[in-house]
């Protein structure tokens, strides 16, 4: 039971045609009900100090490495650049070496040869790692933004946060250090720097099914 009260998810529900947001949940959640007669400091500090944080949003407000789910914005990016053909094959074989560093797929032992369309059915890390050093950062975090990840869409709840779509400039800005190759491979599989909101993930896909339709989410 200790465990469960722990564990934390969030979900967004949304018409990928319109924007309009039909359902959000972040668990583990709290009884509004207790602010409106005040809520006593026990029961406050036991809110406070629940690690999994039931006082935040985090749909709108939790800031995660998307993952997978952020391989079509790298195949996007590559595919439109020129950088990838859908008849593009990349051999998988469980790893990818760049320079002296050894980036490993998910699936040890290799996919095989995979063109984008298997390594997105198979969610294969090498086909991506192969792409992004060929597209670069800046050209992925440009794809990215066209999608709606790494900003603030004017959301009708306050809380809302904006991830983090990273740059070379970005880097220099903010550590005084040049952004590095491995640095990309890593991002192009929705790792490292990134990082994106539930509903940000969720505008994503809308605009991904849509046909390209930049829809924004809304409530009222």
């Amino acid at each position: 039971q200790r465990l469960a009260e722990h564990k934390s998810a969030s979900a967004v529900i949304m018409d990928s045609e319109t924007g309009a947001v039909y359902a959000m949940a972040s668990q583990p959640a709290f009884d509004p009900n207790l602010f409106t007669k005040g809520i006593s400091a026990e029961q406050w500090e036991e809110l406070m100090a629940n690690p999994a944080f039931p006082l935040n949003n985090k749909a709108i407000s939790g800031q995660y490495p998307p993952g997978s789910t952020f391989k079509m914005i790298t195949a996007l990016a590559a595919l439109e650049g020129g950088f990838a053909t859908p008849n593009k094959v990349v051999r998988c074989k469980g790893r990818y070496e760049f320079g002296k560093d050894v980036f490993r797929c998910w699936k040890l032992s290799g996919h095989g040869s995979v063109s984008v369309v298997s390594a997105l059915m198979r969610s294969c890390d090498t086909y991506f790692y192969d792409l992004s050093t060929q597209v670069g950062i800046d050209n992925i975090s440009a794809m990215a933004r066209r999608f709606g990840l790494g900003k603030k869409y004017g959301f009708d709840l306050s809380e809302e946060r904006e991830g983090l779509m990273p740059t070379k400039e970005w880097k220099l800005g903010k550590y005084g250090k040049v952004w590095r190759p491995g640095e990309t491979i890593v991002s192009s599989i929705g790792q490292g720097h990134l990082l994106a909101t539930p509903l940000q993930l969720a505008v994503m896909t809308s605009r991904l099914v849509n046909g390209g339709k930049a829809v924004d989410p809304w409530l009222v």
